[in-house]
């Protein structure tokens, strides 16, 4: 009886790991707010050139308050066309104040896009297991490049991104 048991929770365990993977492809999603400008934001309004990185986080996250500065030291080698866009299910004032600590190179910066989501669409949509969820898809296809799950260095990041070389300056 007791394997019987075990064998059933196995496979609802299983069951129900297979339902919240993450997308293989970018899922629609609405009811988002840009932070900017306080215009709505959905799935919809994502760039479809180069490589988007989506990442939810929360402000008050160490890992994630360790990926926004990281993010912020390397924009400068990252290309152009590849824009980031951080979810947070947390307003204005403490978006503001995660900018402001921990990631002021974000502030102000077009390839960088800041994102409320009150109702949790991100998470419902994702299936995220960890803050940060960062989730890396090609604009065009739409297709899922890669996911990270609590990961909070960019430089695990790069490698699914176009990252420049910093130049090397001579001695």
């Amino acid at each position: 009886m007791n394997k019987v048991f075990a064998l059933l929770a196995l496979l609802m365990f299983s069951c129900l790991s297979l339902m919240a993977q993450v997308p293989k492809e970018l899922p629609a999603f609405a009811k988002m707010v840009n932070l900017k400008d306080g215009t709505p934001f959905s799935s919809d309004s994502l760039r479809t050139e180069g490589p988007n990185v989506l990442v939810l986080y929360d402000p008050g996250c160490g890992h994630c308050q360790e990926l926004g500065s990281e993010i912020a030291a390397a924009l400068g080698n990252v290309d152009k066309k590849i824009h980031f866009y951080f979810i947070a299910l947390q307003g204005n004032p403490e978006v503001e104040g995660y900018i402001n600590m921990f990631a002021k190179g974000l502030k102000n910066n077009p390839q960088v896009h800041f994102i409320h989501d009150p109702e949790g669409q991100f998470i419902l949509s994702f299936n995220p297991s960890n803050f940060p969820f960062t989730y890396i898809y090609d604009g065009k296809t739409k297709q899922k490049l890669q996911h990270f799950n609590g990961e909070s260095k960019f430089k695990k990041l790069a490698p699914f991104l176009e990252v420049k070389e910093p130049a090397v300056r001579p001695l």
